[in-house]
């Protein structure tokens, strides 16, 4: 059971990377106040969590249901990261931030941005969403081993609740321009990666 759990979570770890979403977490919380990133973080880890424990459970009836598959979840959210990737690159979304260190973000707009990107595809990413459906259908199906299969899950989404909480740390310490630079650059990043998820769904979905 021991040997189950560690395989799960070094998968499931590499596949939400809470340590390489830090940064990116940052230029989310710039300007926000801890009330407003102790929301945010509540929010994105537990719609986060929901997410892949439905995929988890549910993952393979839902998809099969609505006749659909992986590739599309791929696919399209690439391409939302794209037009993030876009903004974060030509600061809009800095711009838009701008606003919150004169006033709280409502809470509509929390949920929102904690839903999406932050949540989905962040955290609940299509990679993350496919390990986790793989994984509950790997080995059997004991009850014991379902719990136990899924609690490196649990775990790596605690621990990235604690990345997208230290990363207004990050933010307080480093000055504007140094945010400036880590926004461009990881837009750039992001942007490629977005790409990457493109052309992989792409190539999968019509088995180029």
């Amino acid at each position: 059971m021991l040997n189950l759990f560690v395989e799960n979570f070094v998968i499931v770890f590499v596949a939400i990377d809470p340590i390489g979403l830090l940064p990116i977490f940052a230029t989310f919380t710039q300007g926000l106040s801890k009330s407003d990133i102790f929301k945010l973080t509540l929010r994105s880890s537990t719609t986060a969590f929901i997410v892949l424990l439905l995929f988890w459970v549910l993952g393979s009836a839902i998809l099969d249901f609505m006749g659909i598959n992986i590739h599309s979840f791929r696919i399209i959210g690439g391409l939302f990261l794209l037009i993030i990737a876009y903004q974060m690159v030509f600061e809009q979304r800095q711009e838009k931030r701008q606003d919150t260190v004169e006033k709280a973000m409502s809470d509509e707009a929390l949920t929102s941005l904690a839903t999406f990107p932050l949540a989905i595809p962040f955290i609940a990413g299509p990679g993350a969403i496919t390990i986790v459906m793989l994984l509950s259908e790997k080995g059997n199906s004991t009850l014991q081993e379902q719990v136990i299969g899924f609690s490196p899950v649990v775990v790596v989404i605690a621990l990235t609740a604690l990345s997208l909480w230290l990363s207004s740390k990050l933010v307080n310490l480093l000055p504007l321009s140094a945010i400036g630079i880590l926004q461009r650059t990881f837009g750039l990043l992001l942007g490629a990666l977005s790409v990457e998820f493109v052309i992989q769904g792409i190539r999968q979905a019509f088995s180029i």
